[in-house]
Protein backbone atom coordinates (compact mmCIF):
# COMPACT_ATOMS: atom_id res chain seq x y z
CA UNK A 1 0.00 0.00 0.00
CA UNK A 2 1.40 3.40 -1.01
CA UNK A 3 0.42 5.79 1.78
CA UNK A 4 1.64 9.36 1.45
CA UNK A 5 1.86 11.95 4.22
CA UNK A 6 -0.67 14.76 4.34
CA UNK A 7 0.14 17.86 2.34
CA UNK A 8 1.67 20.81 4.20
CA UNK A 9 -1.55 22.78 3.68
CA UNK A 10 -3.78 20.04 5.14
CA UNK A 11 -1.36 19.40 8.00
CA UNK A 12 -1.12 23.10 8.97
CA UNK A 13 -4.87 23.69 8.71
CA UNK A 14 -5.72 20.61 10.78
CA UNK A 15 -3.19 21.36 13.52
CA UNK A 16 -4.27 25.01 13.68
CA UNK A 17 -7.41 23.69 15.34
CA UNK A 18 -5.48 22.39 18.32
CA UNK A 19 -5.64 25.15 20.92
CA UNK A 20 -2.34 25.75 22.66
CA UNK A 21 -0.77 28.12 25.10
CA UNK A 22 1.69 30.69 23.80
CA UNK A 23 5.27 30.89 25.01
CA UNK A 24 8.35 32.92 24.30
CA UNK A 25 11.59 30.96 24.41
CA UNK A 26 14.71 33.08 24.87
CA UNK A 27 18.42 32.76 25.56
CA UNK A 28 21.46 34.96 26.07
CA UNK A 29 24.21 34.18 23.56
CA UNK A 30 27.67 35.59 22.89
CA UNK A 31 26.00 37.71 20.18
CA UNK A 32 23.19 38.97 22.43
CA UNK A 33 19.63 37.97 23.22
CA UNK A 34 17.66 35.64 20.95
CA UNK A 35 14.06 34.54 21.25
CA UNK A 36 10.93 33.52 19.40
CA UNK A 37 7.23 32.81 19.92
CA UNK A 38 6.56 29.09 20.35
CA UNK A 39 3.37 27.07 20.58
CA UNK A 40 5.32 23.81 20.17
CA UNK A 41 5.95 23.43 23.91
CA UNK A 42 4.98 20.73 26.40
CA UNK A 43 6.04 18.88 29.52
CA UNK A 44 7.99 15.65 29.06
CA UNK A 45 8.85 14.20 32.47
CA UNK A 46 8.34 14.82 36.18
CA UNK A 47 11.53 13.04 37.26
CA UNK A 48 13.70 14.71 36.18
CA UNK A 49 11.54 17.75 35.42
CA UNK A 50 11.77 18.08 31.63
CA UNK A 51 10.02 20.19 28.99
CA UNK A 52 10.41 20.35 25.25
CA UNK A 53 10.20 23.12 22.73
CA UNK A 54 10.27 22.77 18.95
CA UNK A 55 12.52 25.27 17.16
CA UNK A 56 12.18 25.67 13.40
CA UNK A 57 15.51 25.27 11.63
CA UNK A 58 14.60 28.31 9.50
CA UNK A 59 13.96 30.47 12.61
CA UNK A 60 16.51 33.25 13.10
CA UNK A 61 16.76 32.26 16.79
CA UNK A 62 17.41 28.57 16.01
CA UNK A 63 21.18 28.47 16.39
CA UNK A 64 21.13 30.65 19.49
CA UNK A 65 18.47 28.61 21.30
CA UNK A 66 19.87 25.23 20.25
CA UNK A 67 23.40 26.27 21.21
CA UNK A 68 22.52 27.85 24.56
CA UNK A 69 23.30 25.97 27.75
CA UNK A 70 20.51 27.89 29.56
CA UNK A 71 17.24 29.24 28.21
CA UNK A 72 14.02 30.70 29.55
CA UNK A 73 10.42 29.88 28.72
CA UNK A 74 7.72 32.46 29.43
CA UNK A 75 4.07 31.36 29.26
CA UNK A 76 2.31 34.52 28.13
CA UNK A 77 -0.79 36.01 29.71
CA UNK A 78 -3.77 37.24 27.71
CA UNK A 79 -2.45 40.82 28.06
CA UNK A 80 0.81 39.93 26.31
CA UNK A 81 -0.49 39.28 22.80
CA UNK A 82 1.67 42.15 21.52
CA UNK A 83 4.75 40.34 22.83
CA UNK A 84 3.76 37.11 21.06
CA UNK A 85 3.30 39.04 17.80
CA UNK A 86 6.59 40.91 18.21
CA UNK A 87 8.59 37.72 18.89
CA UNK A 88 6.97 36.05 15.86
CA UNK A 89 8.22 38.77 13.45
CA UNK A 90 11.46 38.53 11.51
CA UNK A 91 13.84 41.43 11.01
CA UNK A 92 12.85 43.36 14.12
CA UNK A 93 14.21 43.89 17.63
CA UNK A 94 12.08 41.27 19.34
CA UNK A 95 13.09 42.49 22.81
CA UNK A 96 12.08 46.15 22.18
CA UNK A 97 10.01 47.46 25.14
CA UNK A 98 9.91 43.99 26.75
CA UNK A 99 10.82 43.91 30.43
CA UNK A 100 12.90 40.86 31.33
CA UNK A 101 13.30 39.20 34.72
CA UNK A 102 16.90 38.38 33.91
CA UNK A 103 19.25 38.72 30.96
CA UNK A 104 21.33 35.65 31.87
CA UNK A 105 18.26 33.40 31.51
CA UNK A 106 15.76 35.75 29.85
CA UNK A 107 12.19 35.45 31.08
CA UNK A 108 9.44 37.96 30.41
CA UNK A 109 8.22 39.95 33.36
CA UNK A 110 4.47 39.60 33.91
CA UNK A 111 4.27 36.23 32.14
CA UNK A 112 1.83 33.74 33.63
CA UNK A 113 4.59 31.21 34.23
CA UNK A 114 8.35 31.40 33.82
CA UNK A 115 10.78 28.51 33.56
CA UNK A 116 14.54 28.58 33.78
CA UNK A 117 15.93 25.59 31.86
CA UNK A 118 19.21 23.88 31.09
CA UNK A 119 19.65 22.14 27.72
CA UNK A 120 19.24 18.40 28.36
CA UNK A 121 18.99 16.85 24.88
CA UNK A 122 18.57 17.83 21.24
CA UNK A 123 16.72 15.82 18.60
CA UNK A 124 16.46 16.49 14.87
CA UNK A 125 12.86 16.18 13.65
CA UNK A 126 12.20 17.18 10.05
CA UNK A 127 12.48 20.94 9.68
CA UNK A 128 12.68 21.46 13.46
CA UNK A 129 15.03 20.74 16.33
CA UNK A 130 13.40 19.46 19.50
CA UNK A 131 15.12 21.00 22.49
CA UNK A 132 14.53 19.16 25.73
CA UNK A 133 15.23 21.28 28.77
CA UNK A 134 15.66 20.37 32.40
CA UNK A 135 13.68 22.80 34.54
CA UNK A 136 15.90 24.45 37.15
CA UNK A 137 13.37 26.96 38.50
CA UNK A 138 9.80 28.07 37.92
CA UNK A 139 7.61 31.01 38.88
CA UNK A 140 3.82 31.21 38.56
CA UNK A 141 1.73 34.39 38.51
CA UNK A 142 -2.01 35.04 38.61
CA UNK A 143 -3.90 35.73 35.42
CA UNK A 144 -5.35 34.10 32.33
CA UNK A 145 -3.31 32.52 29.54
CA UNK A 146 -2.91 33.69 25.98
CA UNK A 147 -4.19 30.93 23.69
CA UNK A 148 -3.53 30.29 20.00
CA UNK A 149 -6.30 28.66 17.95
CA UNK A 150 -6.99 28.67 14.19
CA UNK A 151 -4.12 31.16 13.63
CA UNK A 152 -5.62 33.68 16.06
CA UNK A 153 -4.87 34.70 19.62
CA UNK A 154 -7.48 34.70 22.35
CA UNK A 155 -7.90 33.89 26.03
CA UNK A 156 -9.21 31.01 28.06
CA UNK A 157 -12.17 31.40 30.38
CA UNK A 158 -12.88 28.52 32.74
CA UNK A 159 -16.43 27.42 33.41
CA UNK A 160 -17.69 28.04 36.92
CA UNK A 161 -19.18 24.58 37.26
CA UNK A 162 -17.63 22.51 40.04
CA UNK A 163 -15.61 19.48 39.07
CA UNK A 164 -16.18 16.17 40.80
CA UNK A 165 -13.50 15.24 43.29
CA UNK A 166 -11.40 12.13 42.84
CA UNK A 167 -13.46 10.35 45.52
CA UNK A 168 -16.73 11.26 43.77
CA UNK A 169 -15.39 10.05 40.42
CA UNK A 170 -14.21 6.79 41.97
CA UNK A 171 -17.55 6.22 43.71
CA UNK A 172 -19.48 6.80 40.51
CA UNK A 173 -17.27 4.39 38.63
CA UNK A 174 -17.84 1.77 41.31
CA UNK A 175 -21.62 2.27 41.23
CA UNK A 176 -21.85 1.69 37.50
CA UNK A 177 -19.78 -1.51 37.61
Amino acid sequence: MDVKPASSRVFRETLSHFASGVTVVAAQTANGLVGFTATGFTSVSLTPPLILVCVGKHCSAHDGIVGAELFGVSVLSERQEWIAEQFARSGTDRFRNVVLRSREVPRIDGALAQLECRRYELHAAGDHTIVIGEVLAGVVSAGRPLVHFARRFGSFVAENTPRPTLETSTARQGESA
